[in-house]
């Protein structure tokens, strides 16, 4: 069984959606790696461990996340910028490790060629999820940051019994251009959690985050000040490449 947590991203121009999967055999690990991570933050940086790290919200300096004895303040600029980083490269450091039991798959697709970006990404990154399981012969279970419960659910029922695939070569052997590819590979129904209460789903936050500022050009000030927009390019063996051969760093982006 693989897990997937899945977060989305949304800017001006681009929607962007990405899925961290973790193998159920490494999934302590990872997650000792993620709350040993958020105890250096804590010790570095004073942010408490209850403390929610949303990506958008940490780097705007929105909330009061450090203490200080009583007292409660924002986090600076540039410590917000090294806490995002460093939340990728232990993403990298973890994959690069384990080599094989963590992935990381992305889509990113303009707003300007669609009014349902929304529904859009989450109908690839099924599509890719399903792919990279049934390759290895695996099952996924899916979990997603609270919101949009019914709009998930309602795709996800419908891709389980039909789900179009167009072939990358024009038409399948059939002459058909589509074929129907049930996402049966994915079970049990996807779950909804708060992603103040889950590390899973706070990385995988950053990921998406990440991939928009690098999409999302010019970058505004605060982002290009500390190379924001090229924190995406932290990351590599974590990344599914396959996803997409369009995309060097395999992100799918139509």
């Amino acid at each position: 069984m693989r897990l997937y947590y899945l977060d989305e991203s949304e800017g001006k121009r681009y929607y962007v959606r990405s899925a961290l999967g973790v193998d159920e055999e490494v999934w302590n690990e990872v997650f000792n790696a993620i709350r040993d991570w958020s105890k250096e933050v804590m010790h570095l940086y004073h942010i408490p461990l209850f403390k929610e790290l949303h990506a958008s919200d940490l780097l705007a300096g929105r909330g009061m996340l450090v203490r200080e004895g009583r007292e409660w303040r924002r986090v600076k600029q540039k410590d917000a910028a090294k806490i995002f980083i460093s939340g990728l490269q232990l993403l990298e450091e973890v994959a690069q490790k384990l080599s094989g039991g963590l992935e990381i798959i992305n889509t990113s697709l303009p707003k300007d060629l669609g009014t349902k970006r929304n529904i859009d990404t989450l109908d690839r990154i099924l599509n890719r999820i399903q792919t990279s399981v049934s390759q290895q012969n695996r099952r996924a279970f899916l979990i997603f940051d609270e919101g949009s419960e019914k709009q998930i659910a309602y795709l996800y029922r419908k891709m389980r019994v039909f789900n179009p695939v167009p072939s990358k070569y024009e038409q399948w052997d059939t002459g058909e251009e589509w074929k129907n590819i049930p996402i049966q590979n994915i079970i049990g129904g996807p779950a909804f959690r708060s992603s103040a209460g889950d590390y899973f789903l706070q990385m995988v936050d950053f990921v998406a985050h990440s991939l928009l500022k690098q999409d999302e050009q010019p970058p505004i000030p605060r982002i290009a000040r500390y190379d924001l927009d090229k924190a995406f390019g932290i990351l590599d063996t974590a990344l599914n490449k396959s996803a997409s051969t369009d995309d060097l760093k395999g992100v799918v982006r139509h």
